[in-house]
């Protein structure tokens, strides 16, 4: 009786470890992506794609792109 009463205290404290050690790497991926680095990367995707939007045919091709790469590629999130 006091084994099972003693593992299921074992399983408590190591489940309050894994709930503690994910908060940890949560608040660790939060800090590694500041919000400033966020809004550089929507400014940067969306100049880049308006920029890619405005090519003629000669410059896509030039590049190896064609209209539906860059309709793809203009069409997602600025986010992504």
């Amino acid at each position: 009786m006091k084994t099972c009463i003693s593992e299921e205290m074992n399983n408590h404290e190591n489940s309050q470890l894994n709930v503690s050690q994910c908060c940890k790497a949560t608040l660790d991926n939060l800090k590694e992506k500041p919000w400033k680095a966020i809004i550089k990367k929507i400014a940067h995707n969306w100049r880049t794609r308006s920029r890619l939007n405005h090519l003629n045919e000669a410059q896509l091709k030039d590049i190896g792109l064609t209209a539906a790469d860059v309709d793809h590629e203009v069409r997602k999130p600025v986010w992504k």
